[in-house]
């Protein structure tokens, strides 16, 4: 007869299972040691932080462990900061694809009715987004201290995913149904309607509203006319003000506007030297 007994207890990052057989006769007694490695989780942070560049994390780790694995620098602009998170890269895949098929279908359409500015800008924009990367990035407070005391902050990381902490900008983007895409001096508490005002609109730019993404990724739509506008909104340095299309007939753009403005969210602030 022989009795197996398993253990599994944890030693650092190693699971050991220890086999006892022993042989009742006494004759013999066998103790075999199997060391069976766990997946560490790489990630990679980047900017704004000590210790830049890839990182092995134990499984289960959280976005704090990836902030104090970097450390990072009291001058990151935390407002700013980015989580590009692996397994949300499908879903903003889809967007992408679907928002140039909604640019092609408005430029057609343009092309069609004899509109060739309409199509002009379109076109432009199609462009734009074409050139834009699928980032996987979520929105949420990346604040190294919010990350330890607040676990609704602090959620699991996945394998392959990246946090970036920028330096602070001191400009504000205006882009959209523009005659072309504006950077502006950041001023404080100067309201967006205020920045839109100072870019030249396109001939189809809706009068009545702006779309307002934050540099946290954050997106809001505000009235801008007389008959819809709605309290000042403060920006944050860094933030992009979306000027959206005017509908016309046969070409409600909507959906477009807001896709568009969803998927501008995805991307980050650009990084120091960058003209992104």
């Amino acid at each position: 007869m022989r009795l197996a007994l398993r253990f599994g207890p944890r030693i650092g990052d190693l699971a050991l299972a220890i086999t006892v057989m022993l042989m009742l006769d006494g004759s013999a007694l066998a103790a075999e040691a199997v060391a069976t490695p766990t997946a560490a989780i790489p990630v990679r942070v980047t900017g704004m932080v000590h210790n830049p560049g890839r990182h092995e994390l134990a499984p289960g780790s959280r976005l704090f462990d990836a902030a104090q694995a970097a450390g990072v620098r009291p001058d990151a602009f935390l407002t700013g900061a980015a989580w590009f998170h692996r397994p949300a890269e499908a879903t903003q895949r889809g967007l992408k694809v679907g928002l140039i098929h909604e640019l092609t279908v408005l430029v057609r359409h343009a092309h069609l009715v004899g509109h060739r500015d309409r199509a002009a800008l379109g076109d432009r924009l199609r462009q734009r987004v074409e050139a834009l990367p699928v980032t996987g990035r979520l929105t949420g407070n990346l604040d190294p201290v919010r990350l330890e005391l607040e676990l609704k902050h602090n959620r699991p990381i996945h394998a392959g995913d990246q946090l970036y902490y920028p330096s602070r900008p001191d400009t504000i983007a205006v882009l959209g149904a523009v005659a072309e895409d504006c950077t502006l001096p950041f001023v404080g508490l100067k309201p967006a309607a205020d920045y839109a005002q100072e870019c030249a609109p396109h001939g189809d730019a809706d009068p009545d509203w702006i779309y307002v993404i934050q540099p946290d990724g954050a997106v809001s739509r505000h009235g801008n006319a007389a008959w819809n506008r709605t309290a000042p909104q403060p920006l944050a340095p860094g933030a992009r003000i979306l000027v959206p299309l005017r509908d016309v007939p046969g070409n409600a753009t909507e959906a477009l506007n807001a896709d568009l403005a969803a998927f501008i969210a995805t991307q980050p602030l650009p990084a120091e030297g960058s003209t992104r």
